[in-house]
């Protein structure tokens, strides 16, 4: 929601008190360069954003670029530049509505790119780290989360919740290291908030172009480009002339003001938060598609000139006026899901398609037509109120439906029970067991056996299987041309007329296509006379005649014709079309859609159902409106995808055929309504060393383990509806988590408007094990945390929860695969130390502890266990017992030397010694050589005769006294003797 607010800044914090345009002014303000970046090196970018009105000065003139930058004063800086204004409210300890910042930190939490801590605090005055502005611009971004963190000295061991981040902006380019490194933990100046905040706009379509003060923008001729978004937030303006390619925000800062929309184009879609019943008007001007949600009241929109806006999607009331009734104005209009109950949407001009979607709303129809009117499945209390100047040709009603007034309805049909209707109606069709109130009388009677109607090629139309028409007398006299109920393949002649005899020969039939004589249009026409019904084959709607009315008229043949009348009708050339792939982006062919009128509707009638060919490709001739299409074939599950059929422009869409799982993974599947248009699936779950996994469309998008993937995320829709899949390919033992995420906190949507579903497949079942829909709420929770599983012995316990919260619920208390990998690799370090072959040295003691590891480097968390020590056979076969020399260290973490080797030759054993650090284990084995003692006594009186050939000068007595004792030694010498002139030798060379 968008709010106009003027804030008292005290002297330290940002001022936004000078709120300029951007473009359009004739006389543009200049705001002089500040005293203090004259010489600054942000120089140029802080002087555009202070012309922009996005940073204002202190009193004395100066913008303190070098000074630190806070959490609630980036708030104010983000929200301005990005023309952010939606707004709901907060609950944190340390925000009051009093405080300057409050409506600020409101925005930056609806928007989610900031949020509070886990103590209920927000810390408005807390100084921003860049890491922390890191994490602030990936979710603002939607950026992909990165390792690339790695590559910077001083961010490869940052914490989990910001080097993925860090990583982002890294390879995004928004931010920068230099030779100091990115400096995480630096606090952010004004200057470089607002130069990474510039950089980022000019980035990728999030970048906008704000107008926040009333004025005339755009070109004053021809048609000037604008990327991005656009944000207009000021009653009494004036848009002319540009062309957008992002979306156009018409702001809750219009308030009950008017907006002039002259010549425009918008690419994306139209969201209106603002506006009241005076007017937004919009001229000569061509949009895509249109969102209405303003939070109190109703806004009147009016079309004039060769205004085109092809889809309407109403979320509040509204009153709809078209003013030139030649133009196409609006063309498909929906009622949404999120319409509130007793709202009430005016029409004034001829409209293509409504789609009733909501419950306990009021359609008006002042003036003017609707060609095809549709009231959807499942839908209550809907009401349709028809002036005499008011006519609907096609209404099709699905729910129970109120429809008074006066006016004229040429054709109805029924679906539903609970419908009275008081207008006129030319022709009724009933579905079989039906009955229905018409003006002052019941139609229709229970199980009436009736035939179906026939296929069209590769389409069923099974709007009419088991139906009854029935006679429908006009309240005045007949004139001698009545209405034909027509569609694409069929035309339905009144039953109020004796057709005895009736045949195809007493018929002339002439066409005409947008008004122009075409004789040779239908194809194989034919008559079935039970029926009343000319069949032909359905045309196709192609580039050159999409939109385009065929009109057919049917009149007596001749003098001698049974047929007394004349009838006529029409209908427009419209279709769908798309492709449906699977997973891994493969056409699939021989898709079988089923469709339904309206948005989000999974029962009730199917108006008609087609295959999709080699390709992939489908195609279906259907009237303006919105559907549902039901995508359904062997090895697939069944789901679901949304479209428009427009008037006056083919819109091709596409979607996903969800393949079944195999036998023991488990597939979550995620499906939304429209908006919002960027929901995400989160999945926490057990690592094989114990930790946690969290896989997310914009983090790590899958965990593997050694080569083996056990849970990824396999599609990540966008633009809404879904599907979104999380497949568990692999189970472990331990808790996993699902929630789901509103990613996308710039559209009018919510999680408790969006209609969310999730369903749970296990193995190659067709039918989800578990099911969860939303609960519908009026809140802005940021998170839907639907279910937690507990699996032991492989075995699954779902645990329900459909919770929804403000911030992101805690979990995660086994650590992250980021942990994991840490610690592995530190594991790995630790093991690397460790030599592969030691020989003991002759200053090896008795009893005393023989470290394997001599690198002060190792690491000391890290637990070292003596596993098993055996003996290694000698060349010649020999082998001693292991305990006869060796054995574990009194801490079993080294080995220490139980006896001196005074056998003839040295011995070999193998140490197997396990590492381990937080659940993570490694085996490596460490070949240990005993020399014999005599080796021992060479090498000390060796070294001994090295000292004292190098130290003539010094007293080396005592060295010259234990080498003449090792040379003097017999053969025969005792093991005891032996030892006694080693520890001689060790004393003296110790002493030096």
């Amino acid at each position: 929601m968008f709010k106009q607010t003027k804030h008292n800044w005290a002297a330290l914090v940002l001022s936004a008190a000078l709120v300029l345009p951007l473009a359009g002014i004739a006389h543009p303000i200049t705001v002089h360069a500040a005293s203090d970046t004259q010489h600054h090196w942000a120089r140029q970018v802080l002087s555009e954003w202070q012309n922009k009105g996005f940073i204002g000065g202190f009193a004395d003139g100066s913008l303190k670029p070098d000074q630190s930058v806070t959490r609630s004063q980036l708030a104010a800086l983000i929200n301005k530049a990005y023309g952010f204004t939606r707004i709901a409210p907060i609950q944190y300890k340390d925000v009051q509505t009093s405080d300057w910042y409050y409506n600020d930190v409101a925005i930056a939490s609806t928007q989610g790119y900031m949020e509070g801590y886990k103590d209920s605090t927000f810390q408005p005055d807390r100084q921003v780290s860049r890491q922390e502005l890191a994490v602030i611009l990936t979710t603002l971004k939607k950026l992909k989360s990165s390792s690339s963190a790695n590559t910077m000295f001083d961010t490869q061991n940052s914490p989990q919740w910001s080097k993925g981040s860090i990583g982002a902006v890294l390879d995004s380019g928004l931010m920068k290291g230099d030779e100091k490194g990115f400096r995480p933990r630096d606090i952010t100046t004004r200057a470089e908030a607002v130069t990474v905040l510039d950089r980022s706009m000019q980035a990728g379509s999030t970048a906008s172009t704000v107008y926040n003060s009333a004025g005339v923008y755009g070109a004053e001729s021809g048609s000037q480009p604008l990327k991005g978004n656009v944000y207009l937030n000021a009653a009494g303006s004036t848009l002319r002339n540009v062309t957008i390619d992002g979306d156009l925000i018409l702001g809750a800062g219009i308030g009950e003001g008017d907006i002039l929309l002259q010549h425009i184009t918008v690419k994306g879609t139209t969201i209106v938060n603002g506006g009241g019943s005076h007017s937004i008007h919009i001229k000569d001007s061509t949009l895509s598609t249109m969102i209405v949600n303003k939070a109190n009241g109703t806004v009147r929109i009016v079309s004039s000139g060769s205004t085109s806006i092809q889809q309407s999607t109403l979320q509040s009331g509204a009153i709809l006026e078209e003013q030139t009734p030649t133009a196409a104005g609006f063309q498909n209009v929906t009622l949404a899901s999120q319409l509130p109950t007793s709202s009430t949407v005016s029409l004034k001009g001829n409209y293509d398609a409504i789609d009733i979607n909501s419950s306990g709303a009021t359609l008006q129809m002042d003036s003017g037509s609707i060609d095809q009117l549709a009231v959807t499945t499942g839908t209550t209390n809907n009401r349709i109120a028809l002036t005499s100047s008011s006519s609907i040709n096609v209404l099709t009603v699905n729910a129970p439906t109120t429809v008074n007034g006066s006016g004229i309805i040429n054709r109805a049909i029924i679906q539903s029970s609970g419908v009275t209707i008081t207008p006129r109606v030319t022709q009724t069709t009933l579905a079989n067991g039906i009955t229905a109130r018409l003006a002052d009388h019941t139609v229709g009677a229970p199980q009436t056996a009736t035939n179906p109607s026939p296929n069209n090629n590769n389409s069923s139309n099974n709007n009419n299987d088991n139906t009854q028409t029935v006679t429908t007398q006009p309240d005045t006299v007949q004139s001698a041309t009545y209405q034909l109920g027509v569609s694409n393949g069929q035309a339905i002649l009144p039953d109020d007329v004796n057709y005895a005899g009736l045949n195809r020969s007493d018929m002339k039939i002439t066409v005409t296509l947008d008004g122009n004589p075409t004789p040779n249009l239908l194809r194989s026409l034919r008559f079935d006379a039970e029926q009343r019904m000319i069949e032909f084959t359905p045309l196709t709607a192609d580039l050159s005649n999409y939109g385009k009315t065929v009109q057919i008229t049917v009149e007596r043949s001749g003098a001698s014709s049974l047929l007394k009348d004349r009838f006529v009708g029409s209908f427009r050339l419209t279709a769908a079309y798309g492709q449906i792939t699977d997973q891994a982006g493969k056409p699939v062919s021989g898709m079988q859609i089923s469709f339904r009128r309206g948005t989000d509707v999974k029962t009730g009638p199917i108006v008609l159902t087609t295959d999709t060919d080699r390709e992939g490709f489908y195609y279906a001739d259907l009237p303006p409106g919105a559907y549902t299409g039901e995508l359904q074939q062997d090895g697939y599950l069944i789901t679901y995808m949304n479209m428009p059929v427009l008037a006056t422009e083919y819109v091709q869409t596409d979607a996903i055929a969800i393949a079944k799982a195999e036998q023991d993974q488990i597939r979550i599947v995620l499906a939304w309504s429209s908006l919002p248009q960027d929901l995400d699936a989160h999945l926490y779950g057990p690592t094989v060393n114990g930790f946690g996994f969290h896989i997310s469309p914009y983090g790590d998008e899958s965990y593997s383990y050694r080569g083996d993937v056990y849970a990824s995320i396999n599609t990540d829709a966008m633009n809404g509806y879904g599907p979104e899949v999380i497949t568990i390919n692999k189970r472990l033992d331990g808790d996993y988590m699902y929630y789901v995420k509103n990613f996308d906190r710039t559209s009018p949507g919510t999680l408790g408007t969006s209609s969310a579903n999730v369903q749970v497949y296990i193995g190659d079942a067709s039918v989800p094990a578990k099911s969860y829909t939303i609960t519908p709420s009026s809140g802005d929770a940021q998170f839907w945390r639907v279910f937690d599983i507990i699996v032991q012995d492989g075995k699954l316990h779902f645990v329900d929860h459909d919770n929804l919260w403000a911030v992101e619920p805690p979990y995660n208390n086994f650590g992250t695969v980021d942990d994991e990998n840490e610690f592995e690799q530190r594991l790995q370090d630790q093991a690397d130390r460790l030599p592969e072959s030691v020989s003991l040295p002759y200053t090896t003691n008795l009893n005393e502890t023989i470290k394997l590891i001599t690198d002060q480097s190792s690491d000391p968390s890290i637990i070292q266990t003596v596993n098993t020590i055996s003996s290694v056979p000698s060349g010649s076969g020999t082998r001693v017992t292991a305990d006869t020399y060796l054995k574990a260290s009194v801490q079993a973490d080294n080995i220490t030397l139980l006896h001196y080797n005074d056998s003839a030759a040295p011995v070999t054993f193998k140490v197997n010694l396990n590492l381990e650090v937080s659940n993570l284990k490694v085996s490596r084995d460490v070949i240990v050589h005993v020399p014999t003692l005599d080796q021992w006594l060479s090498d000390a009186a060796l070294a001994a005769q090295q000292l004292i050939a190098t130290n003539s000068n010094a007293n080396t007595s005592a060295l010259q006294t234990a080498v003449a004792r090792q040379q003097a030694l017999p053969s025969n010498a005792t093991t005891s003797d032996k030892i006694a002139v080693l520890e001689q030798l060790k004393t003296v060379l110790a002493s030096w």
